[in-house]
């Protein structure tokens, strides 16, 4: 007589006989996820003929028309207590025999997904159960508390601060204008270094307006150019140099010269006040030309 089982951890199905059952009284470990439970509560009798549970279940439907007559069938409960009535009674069966100290040693085979009888027999039959070892999960993993290189940190923290320092020392004109409650510490930072706070000078805070070229009318070959420098910015900077570029008719550059603020202020007005923030500067220039033919200028703010 045959039977069949089913996994109750991964509902997998293995054909049984009696020797089956009669091995290990009823228990059997799954070839599929290895779970150990009792065969004999799970029991279906099949034909004697049924090699594997694939044809088993090919049988069933081909037999699907013959429904009624398989129900005046004697009932599979006759049959399993029969078969219950040879085998000794495992009401007392407990996880403790599971865990008893009879060894364990099985070969699993290749193909664990493998549900014949020859796959269950090399796997969970003629052999004794074995305690099953569970890993202590509650335990977190273990950490090891990491020493800090006390050096290697204080060597980085004065790699910054030397860092920090250096873009002070770079940027001390803008951060003294920026910001002139730290004026009087740079200053006297700058006696240590021997340096000097200058001026900043940002020419994008810069504006050249009412720009006009006209020819003298008293000296010939002599052209007046004048404009009005802007400071836009919100602090005081350093005046800049202005690049004059004079062009012909077809605007070929045929005179360029760089002016200095010594050059375009007036005699009362000094260079290292620098300019006031939002303060307008009127620039005029008288440029000799020669036998140049200009026609037209460019003027251009630079360092």
């Amino acid at each position: 007589m045959n039977y069949i089982t089913s996994c109750p951890a991964c509902d997998t199905q293995f054909l049984l006989n009696k020797e089956h059952l009669k091995a290990h009284r009823g228990k059997v470990q799954c070839g599929n996820c290895e779970h150990i439970f009792n065969a004999k509560n799970r029991l279906t009798e099949i034909a004697d003929d049924s090699a594997s549970v694939a044809e088993y279940q090919s049988s069933l439907e081909v037999k699907a028309d013959d429904v009624t007559e398989i129900a005046n069938e004697k009932p599979i409960g006759d049959v399993l207590n029969n078969v219950l009535e040879s085998v000794p009674n495992l009401e007392d069966l407990n996880t403790t025999e599971l865990n008893s100290s009879e060894e364990f040693q099985y070969t699993k085979p290749s193909n664990t997904h493998q549900h014949a009888p020859e796959a269950i027999d090399a796997y969970a039959f003629n052999q004794t159960l074995a305690p099953i070892t569970i890993n202590d999960l509650t335990a977190g993993p273990k950490y090891q508390k990491t020493k800090l290189n006390l050096w290697g940190v204080l060597f980085c923290l004065l790699l910054a601060i030397l860092a920090g320092l250096q873009t002070i020392y770079a940027t001390r004109a803008k951060i003294a204008a920026e910001y002139p409650q730290f004026k009087p510490y740079l200053a006297q930072a700058c006696v240590l270094l021997k340096c000097k706070i200058n001026l900043p000078k940002n020419l994008d805070a810069f504006a050249i307006d009412d720009a006009d070229m006209q020819e003298d009318d008293l000296y010939q070959n002599v052209i007046k150019f004048s404009s009005l420098l802007i400071n836009n910015a919100a602090y005081v900077q350093a005046y800049p140099n202005i690049e004059l570029t004079l062009t012909d008719t077809a605007n070929v550059p045929v005179l360029r010269r760089i002016i200095k603020p010594s050059e375009y202020l007036k005699a009362n007005i000094h260079e290292s006040s620098g300019i006031d923030a939002g303060e307008e500067v009127r620039i005029n220039l008288a440029i000799n030309v020669t036998d140049l033919a200009v026609a037209g200028y460019r003027a251009l703010l630079v360092h």
